[in-house]
């Protein structure tokens, strides 16, 4: 949902301005417009969904009933989808706009953003090409281009789009993010650090800039500074499950298996069924000494991801330990 996600406000002007009817539609949509721009304030705010995705999804229902077909309350009502976490049905949405209104950039690119979320990288792609080719201006389509090439493993065709989508928003903390993570990929480890410190002074206080911040960190063995980065990612926002194993797999490194426990922990009341987060608790345990509770946490790990080789490699090791004892 970066497209939207990334300017809130800006896009409920549009929709203000939305196409078709009269005062009745347009008021219809303005109101929709900022119910959504107030939902995306949340998630950038506080990290997680709120209650206004619930009601933008009603306004943005009503703006419609009002305006029939206006692309631009449709393409609003997919994004209002996409925050309240339900990918089918806004790419439903998006598809239907695009039915009636083919040359909708905004739409294809909510469309590709919904296909990254179903796990479709390359038809993400090929949505966010589309949109790319009907507004070369249009940074979203170069940084969901760029997202989809590097979820499809091609972090140097990725690295040019996300360039060009910074070219165009130079202050947009999300491409800085994308971005580093590309330059990661390529194993580019410092000017992953210079992407993100860009990202940070640009957005301020994001998690998500503070925990990339820490992985970067981590990969140069800047351990404290890495550490230091997750927790003020943990602090700005605690619901976030992939900011605690990171914290863990730091904390692991450093061989402070008691923190380290307590992260993952923390991760596994997020959710219990991440194997990631078991298979760190059994390696915490085994550094305390606690085999058995190990072992016990290893088999959950394997039970919920069954094909992960290094997981099961976990789980041999600590076996072979505790019958060794």
């Amino acid at each position: 949902m970066g497209a939207l996600r990334d300017d809130g406000r800006k896009r409920s002007r549009k929709a203000a301005r939305g196409q078709g009817g009269g005062e009745g539609g347009q008021g219809a949509i303005e109101k929709a417009g900022m119910e959504l721009a107030e939902a995306v304030k949340g998630i950038k705010g506080a990290g997680r969904l709120t209650d206004r995705a619930g009601r933008a999804v009603d306004a943005m229902d009503e703006a419609l009933r009002v305006e029939g077909r206006s692309p631009i309350a449709g393409v609003a009502r997919g994004y209002a989808s996409l925050i309240k976490g339900d990918h089918a049905e806004a790419l439903a949405k998006f598809n239907g706009v695009l039915r009636h209104n083919p040359e909708t950039a905004e739409a294809h690119v909510g469309r590709g953003e919904a296909l990254l979320k179903a796990g479709r990288p390359k038809r993400a792609l090929a949505a966010f090409s589309r949109a790319a080719r009907l507004n070369p201006e249009m940074y979203e389509a170069h940084k969901g281009r760029g997202e989809a090439l590097l979820k499809a493993g091609r972090p140097k065709r990725a690295l040019r789009a996300l360039d060009r989508a910074a070219s165009l928003a130079p202050g947009d903390a999300w491409v800085g993010i994308k971005r580093s993570e590309a330059l990661r990929a390529l194993d580019r480890p410092k000017r992953a650090l210079r992407a993100l410190d860009r990202a940070a002074s640009a957005e301020g206080d994001v998690w998500a800039v503070h925990l990339e911040r820490g992985r970067a960190l981590q990969g140069e063995g800047r351990a404290d500074e890495a550490l230091a980065a997750y927790d003020r990612a943990a602090s700005l926002d605690p619901s976030r499950l992939e900011v605690h194993t990171a914290r863990g797999g730091a904390l692991l490194s450093a061989e402070r298996y008691g923190e380290a426990l307590a992260a993952y922990d923390d991760a596994v009341r997020l959710d219990s069924r991440d194997a990631t987060a078991q298979a760190g608790r059994a390696t915490a345990l085994a550094g305390m000494g606690r085999l058995d509770e190990a072992a016990s946490a290893a088999g959950k790990a394997v039970r919920l991801d069954p094909g992960n080789k290094v997981i099961a490699e976990i789980k041999r090791v600590l076996e072979k330990k505790r019958r060794g004892r």
